[in-house]
């Protein structure tokens, strides 16, 4: 009996993920333009909101799908990828919130305070790793020197 090599597995994996991403792209990006036609019936403010809306959405499905890949990749990114996602999600539904007529104070300071602790767990990321890649670059340059 053979045994499945661990890299054919991965890349499998891979694939399936990425494929399944797509497709949940393709079919938001459909379901964006029903809605799109349905809301021609109810007003011009009704379409921008739909807009609005499924537009984050589809930000969040590219943020996710950016993340699956350097995953896979092994570029180590895919927090960042993450976070971006999850900050789009929390703002889509701030403006979900918004824009239905009675919202709900408590969610809207509870959403914020997502957004906060992403914004600032993005930064600290981002910071650590700009420190990393000026200290590989100053090592060069002693290096050269």
């Amino acid at each position: 009996m053979k045994i499945i090599s661990s890299s054919l597995v991965f890349k499998s994996v891979s694939i399936i993920v990425q494929i399944l991403l797509l497709l949940g792209l393709a079919f938001t990006i459909a379901s964006t333009a029903v809605q799109i036609v349905a809301a021609f019936q109810a007003g011009l403010i009704y379409v921008a909101s739909v807009i609005l809306e499924n537009v984050l959405l589809i930000i969040v499905f590219l943020e996710v799908y950016l993340s699956a890949l350097d995953f896979f990749r092994g570029k180590g990114r895919s927090v960042v990828y993450v976070i971006d996602a999850m900050i789009s999600f929390v703002s889509r539904e701030i403006i979900i919130e918004i824009l239905a007529p009675p919202f709900n104070y408590t969610d809207l300071l509870t959403f914020g305070g997502l957004i906060v602790a992403g914004s600032l767990a993005r930064y600290v990321i981002s910071r650590r790793t700009r420190k990393k890649i000026r200290g590989r670059q100053l090592t060069r340059k002693k290096a050269r020197q």
